[in-house]
């Protein structure tokens, strides 16, 4: 799949660098950590082999795992935990993945081994769309662009910001997609020294080409052709070809240049073998069968389609199994040919029994097949209701039913741009609950959840009057982005928030200032400049917090890019 051919790209990438980096700056890691021997030779093989030998890379990480028990080393815990996962993940063991990643996780968080948690939750996300459960592959993909964004790891950005691309590609929501491909390759023109650049570059091309094919946006999929020939195509690996001719020869085909498309079908069917790693564009290969089959071109797409279930039995991933089943089913449709037709449908009704977890995509092709079968307006509109819980739970919080972080990302991106590129300023708050932590230890978490759904209806009350983006960024915290307002203008709307908390009078007795709920603001306002990242105002928002509650909370503190210490908005 193209997510997977992103990983393939990035574990190539990571073979050749092991250094962990912090806003461009080196940190020490276990490969600098004074380990005694074995232990220091048994991490060294881990790092060298883990892509490339994966037998020998888990015997090594089993070893660290026993030994890092033993004398409670929790960094060497996390270590080895991820790269058991991160084996599993390779030799596609999706129970073993999920169950020591998720482990590794908590260890690497307390270890601060924030380029392996970003790997982690990109790799989590990668399992979970592959397998159809696109809800959990946003939520870790998000995960996975906070540590980015929080600690410098643009390398693993771009991967996660084109990965959320290709989920909202799955989702038909090709315009979202598109602009986080952007925002992937931006970071990509920064790193042109990487190793593989020119396989990521291509996989922008490739898959923004697609999107825009999706949206029958034809020129601007020429465009990418281009680019993608004269750019990448002579420095790519035979994998990244075989996408780009998939893609070209879609374009071809909906461009009308039919005579160019079967050529390019021609050579695609020349150099697709099994011996290729193949499952690592199976989306793409996916796409190209549904184009033969559109066209009439049964050779060819037999010789794919064969491969593929092969591929997924193989792969023993039911989601890619189910979609091969499916192009069977759509031809046997076209040839009318009903035995086989209910026989191949048949199979896919038994496959999907297999499913362990509620999976969108999978009830989705069951749908699609019953529909074949019954011409069922019941089982459409259970889709149509699926699809639209899918697209809610994507971009709103569900205890708050304010926006989440997911979509926070996505808008606060577009304005960062727009303040950008008109000069104009950009206003971004953080506030979170004064001593929520003892609120919850003696009211109780179900008391501590209405708390802040109370808090939450008075953001979304006031914001709503002023259209200021409002979103729930975890647990009590709560982030308000205001586009091109005065300083008056903020700090007249904080402190009326202020205010009306307080009138909410939420009792907490265990507060240390006053026996109410209230709420500490750090505001953050400027002109952002090209240098800028969205990043730079959370982080002095952030700040500005910090100086609240250190003067005492239920305050507000307002400052500009990169103040260490701001204006205290309420005095006494």
């Amino acid at each position: 799949m193209r997510k997977d051919l992103l990983f393939y790209i990035f574990e190539k990438l990571f073979k050749e660098s092991n250094k962990y980096k912090k806003n461009g700056k080196k940190v020490a890691h276990l490969e600098n950590a004074q380990y005694q021997q074995p232990v220091a030779e048994w991490i060294d093989i881990v790092l060298k082999n883990h892509n490339i030998q994966v037998k020998k890379s888990k015997e090594y990480c089993s070893k660290i795992y026993q030994y890092a028990l033993r004398m409670k080393a929790e960094d060497l815990i996390g270590f080895s935990l991820y790269y058991l996962g991160e084996a599993d993940y390779i030799e596609n063991n999706v129970d073993g993945l999920f169950l020591n990643i998720t482990k590794a996780l908590h260890f690497l968080d307390k270890t601060k081994q924030w380029e392996l948690m970003a790997r982690g939750y990109n790799l989590l996300g990668i399992s979970s769309l592959s397998r159809g459960n696109a809800p959990f592959a946003m939520d870790y993909y998000l995960d996975a662009l906070h540590y980015c964004n929080a600690y410098g790891l643009d390398h693993v950005g771009i991967i996660a910001n084109m990965n959320i691309g290709t989920l909202y590609n799955v989702l038909g929501e090709y315009a979202i997609a598109q602009k986080y491909f952007d925002i992937g390759v931006q970071y990509l023109y920064k790193s042109k020294d990487l190793p593989n650049y020119y396989s990521y570059l291509l996989n922008y091309y490739s898959s923004s080409g697609n999107a825009y094919i999706s949206r029958e946006l034809f020129d601007e999929a020429k465009q990418c052709q281009k680019k993608a020939k004269e750019e990448c195509l002579e420095k790519v690996g035979i994998l990244e070809k075989i996408c780009y001719n998939i893609f070209a020869s879609r374009l071809a085909n909906e461009i009308g240049e039919l005579e160019n498309r079967d050529v390019m079908i021609r050579q695609l069917g020349e150099i697709i073998t099994k011996e290729i790693e193949l499952l690592s564009i199976f989306d793409d290969l996916f796409l190209l069968c549904e184009m033969l089959l559109k066209i009439q071109e049964y050779k060819e797409f037999w010789k794919i389609i064969n491969i593929l279930q092969k591929l997924a039995e193989e792969s023993n991933i039911i989601n890619m199994h189910l979609q091969a089943l499916d192009l069977k089913i759509r031809f046997f449709k076209v040839m009318d040919n009903q035995v086989e037709f209910l026989r191949i449908a048949g199979e896919y009704y038994e496959l999907s029994q297999k499913m362990q977890t509620e999976n969108q995509f999978m009830v989705k092709r069951m749908i699609h097949v019953r529909n074949y079968l019954e011409e069922s307006k019941k089982q459409k509109e259970e889709m149509e209701k699926k699809n639209k819980i899918l697209q809610e739970r994507s971009e709103t919080d569900p205890l708050t039913g304010l926006y989440n972080r997911f979509r926070l990302n996505t808008f606060a991106e577009e304005l960062f741009m727009k303040a950008n590129n008109e000069k104009k300023s950009l206003t971004v708050e953080i506030l979170d609950i004064d001593y929520f932590k003892e609120y919850n230890d003696h009211y109780g978490h179900p008391a501590g959840d209405t708390c802040i759904i109370k808090i939450a209806e008075e953001i979304k009350k006031m914001a709503a009057k002023e259209n200021i983006f409002c979103a729930r960024y975890g647990g009590d915290e709560f982030i308000l982005i205001f586009d091109n307002f005065t300083k008056e203008q903020v700090v007249e709307f904080t402190k009326k928030l202020r205010n009306s908390t307080m009138k909410l009078n939420i009792e907490h007795k265990f507060a240390k200032n006053i026996p109410i709920v209230t709420i500490s603001q750090g505001v953050c306002q400027d002109i952002p400049k090209k240098k800028n990242k969205v990043w730079d105002f959370l982080s002095t928002a952030d700040n500005m917090l910090y100086q609240v509650k250190q003067f005492g909370r239920n305050n507000i503190a307002f400052g500009t890019l990169g103040t260490s210490v701001g204006e205290i908005c309420i005095e006494g």
